[in-house]
């Protein structure tokens, strides 16, 4: 089991925010539930590259923090859907935010990344992925 080493700050609230968002997936994992992608298995076809298991520890952690809702179907087979919490909801606009953000300073963002000697090869989006998953829900 892992245990901190280092104290959680908690009287500043970027540092609380920081921790509810910490990790790789969980902006897009927020993202995805917001559009109604509910089950696991959607999930991590939307984000290929994310592990299950990387997946489940971040799903978790945002259940731990409040912002997610886990309903689980007592079924065969079982069935597991991801719902946002009202203070989930409430972080949608800095997700927003930030994607926007993003948007606005593409050119800049990625003439600079692409400038970086460590990074050698990009891959398609998790957004161009809801994009589209939610171009053929639409159909």
């Amino acid at each position: 089991m892992y245990e901190r080493k280092i104290p959680l700050t908690i009287d500043c609230g970027l540092h609380l925010t920081r921790e509810v968002l910490n990790g790789k997936w969980k902006p897009a994992l927020l993202n995805a539930i917001s559009m109604n992608v509910k089950r696991p298995s959607e999930i991590l076809r939307l984000l290929p590259d994310a592990t299950r298991r990387v997946l489940n520890v971040q799903l978790k952690e945002l259940e731990d923090h409040g912002m997610i809702e886990k309903k689980i179907y007592h079924q065969l087979p079982p069935k597991v859907e991801y719902s946002l919490t009202e203070i989930g909801w409430s972080l949608m606009p800095i997700i927003d935010a930030m994607n926007l953000w993003g948007d606005t300073n593409r050119s800049f963002l990625e003439d600079v990344i692409s400038q970086n000697p460590k990074i050698t090869q990009t891959s398609k989006s998790a957004c161009q992925n809801l994009s589209d998953y939610n171009n053929e829900q639409k159909k």
